[in-house]
């Protein structure tokens, strides 16, 4: 069936989800050219088929002039789609897509990107199906309908991304389709744009801002355009240079391209070579183990993400090649080392599932040379993107500098000839329900919440704790410390009095109940105070109920009653209750760990201090006997 292709926009009664992309993007994390990076190659990397072959993702970047630019939006029928976004230009949400529309009429031009990804799946699914690739990408915005172990998340923040980075909040789609579902008629064409609700000139009709583009015939007044398939799609796409490769895949089309918390817009090869060298940054997992590959290509040269080209991330790829042949210590550059971090997943709220499951450290001595991301753990599972760089370099002062990477689920005996156990998907299943929209770090979310019984947040919590732990271990050099080092340590450690600001700290008068470390020190870049410390009782039979941390101002070295507030404070110890209390007006962090605790760890940093007034870190610890666990 010939379908007559064009733009409409939808009453409030087609809306199936009146969220709105921007706020929920923008509430979800700084939105840079990063967030973009990572969301697009992820779910080109989740939706790779089956078999021997890498997911192929080439960034197409376009700046289209004069006849060029005129011909593509007559393509988009982009006189029907301004009628409705000039109506909407006067809302909040609307004004980048005014400044979107003036910019383009001033320069007459316009930026075009296109992501084109083949051995992929397709936008597979009917126009109305509940749950399928083509519902979940174009239709309804922040759903996801991922179920594999490894796949990226289910909350589609990725999807948001595209239509936040379009200066006009227009995206097409153009798929080859991997099997016949629901037409064997590849490719199947669509696009969709994320106006602001407004009303028609006259007032007399509100439009919920849902706009397609697709087939316009229908019988059925104010219904939704669907895809466009076949020869026509093809036809279509020639014009909207959203011509496709015959290999299974999408191309994703981002129309008038920007990276919204850009000071000014970049150039298209600073663009691609950004673009490029991020997804070296978060994907050389998966690149090193060829499950993906990227390009990108500007001005009719291609550029490769090739590890080779940035050396830099050599230093972990080095982990996963002697992941067999580790050393038992770092005697030299080079050497790696394994420890074994376990991972305790409760039960399900369903009472299935639960295991003793673990996950690999490995940890390589850096080579004088290797600066990048030194000191550094990459967190990694089967999805083969780094979820977070983990920074320790507090752990190393005065040790040996190191690359680390954590590797976890189905990602746990990559660089071995084993393969993954059960135990291993089922940590993969909850290191995925432990990562935020932004997939970004393990910590506690709604879904591990909804999903599992108790014990869920000690375990996610204590990964980093047990991380840190063994680097401290097996980082550090071997030191006799004697019979006398606990009582040194604790010499060095402030009990509810002011300890020093200079890189160190002086001795304490009296209590000895606890022993520990702290440090302070400024900080010319943020200009704030950055502090960290350790603390434990003395005794077996003693546990801490509560660290209070505070910052205070100094005068020709005394104390005065002078408070500076502190900002922020985390711990790298399970369970501990973490809030920022005033004492008398000032802002500081306390730390009330759960029962049983006999050490906490924790850094921070200060509010901003222009002044620059010397600043010493005060700990008041609160020790009492050990209670039933």
């Amino acid at each position: 069936m010939s379908g007559q292709w064009g733009f409409t926009t939808s009453r409030p009664t087609d809306a199936r989800y009146g969220d709105d992309v921007a706020k929920y993007a923008m509430s979800h994390g700084e939105p840079g050219l990063k967030t973009f990076v990572r969301e697009v190659l992820q779910n080109s990397n989740d939706a790779r088929l089956d078999n021997d072959q890498p997911a192929r993702v080439t960034f197409k970047l376009e700046s289209l002039r004069d006849d060029e630019a005129i011909e593509y939006l007559t393509s988009l029928d982009i006189e029907t789609w301004s009628e409705h976004a000039n109506l909407s230009t006067d809302t909040e949400s609307g004004e980048h897509i005014a400044e979107a529309i003036k910019r383009i009429k001033d320069e007459e031009e316009i930026r075009i990107l296109t992501i084109e990804d083949e051995n992929t799946q397709g936008l597979l699914g009917e126009e109305n199906a509940d749950e399928s690739n083509f519902t979940a990408l174009v239709r309804d915005v922040l759903f996801s309908s991922k179920s594999g172990d490894t796949a990226g998340g289910s909350y589609g923040l990725g999807k948001a991304v595209l239509w936040l980075y379009s200066g006009l909040s227009l995206v097409m789609f153009n798929s080859t389709l991997s099997e016949p579902n629901p037409r064997d008629e590849s490719p199947r064409l669509i696009g969709r744009t994320r106006l602001p609700t407004h009303k028609s000139e006259a007032g007399e009709t509100v439009y919920q801002g849902h706009g397609w583009y697709g087939n316009l015939n229908s019988d059925e007044e104010g219904a939704r355009p669907e895809s466009v398939w076949g020869d026509e799609a093809k036809s279509v796409a020639d014009n909207l240079r959203l011509s496709r490769p015959g290999a299974p895949g999408t191309s994703i089309q981002v129309v008038d391209f920007r990276v919204p918390t850009a000071e000014e817009r970049l150039a298209d090869d600073e663009l691609a070579d950004q673009i490029t060298e991020m997804a070296i940054e978060w994907f050389w997992p998966a690149i090193y183990r060829g499950d993906l590959e990227v390009a990108v290509e500007i001005n009719g040269e291609t550029k490769r993400a090739s590890i080779d080209e940035y050396p830099q991330y050599k230093a972990f790829t080095s982990c996963l090649e002697d992941h067999d042949d580790s050393v038992s210590e770092l005697n030299e550059p080079g050497d790696v080392v394994e420890a074994t971090i376990p991972l305790d997943v409760p039960k399900k709220s369903d009472g299935s599932g639960g295991a003793d499951g673990q996950l690999d450290l490995l940890i390589r001595r850096a080579d004088s040379s290797e600066y990048q991301h030194r000191n550094e753990v990459a967190f990694v599972r089967g999805a083969g993107m780094v979820v977070e760089y983990y920074n320790r370099d507090r752990v190393v002062v005065g040790n040996q500098d190191f690359h680390a990477i954590l590797l976890g689920g189905e990602a746990r005996p990559w660089g071995t000839d084993g393969s993954s156990e059960d135990a291993d998907t089922l940590v993969e299943e909850f290191l995925t329900a432990a990562e935020p929209p932004q997939h970004d770090e393990w910590v506690r979310t709604e879904t591990l919440a909804n999903t599992y019984s108790r014990g869920f947040r000690t375990a996610v919590e204590g990964i980093k704790s047990s991380v840190t732990e063994a680097l401290r271990r097996l980082v550090a050099p071997n030191v006799d410390r004697g019979a006398t080092g606990p009582q040194r340590l604790g010499n060095r450690f402030k009990i509810g009095n002011e300890s020093r600001g200079d890189r160190s700290d002086r001795e304490s008068p009296s209590s000895q109940r606890v022993t520990g470390d702290t440090n302070i020190s400024f900080d010319d870049v943020y200009t704030h105070w950055s502090f960290s410390g350790e603390v434990e009782p003395l005794s077996d039979w003693n546990e801490i109920r509560r660290v209070t941390v505070s910052l205070i101002r100094m005068a020709e070295e005394r104390a005065t009653s002078d408070r500076l507030p502190v900002q922020n404070i985390s711990s790298g110890t399970a369970g501990v209750s973490i809030s920022l209390p005033e004492e008398n007006g000032v802002q500081v962090g306390r730390l009330e760990p759960a029962p049983g605790t006999s050490k906490i760890s924790f850094e921070g940093v200060s509010t901003e201090d222009r002044r620059q007034v010397e600043t010493r870190l005060k700990v008041s610890v609160d020790v009492a006997e050990r209670r039933d666990e």
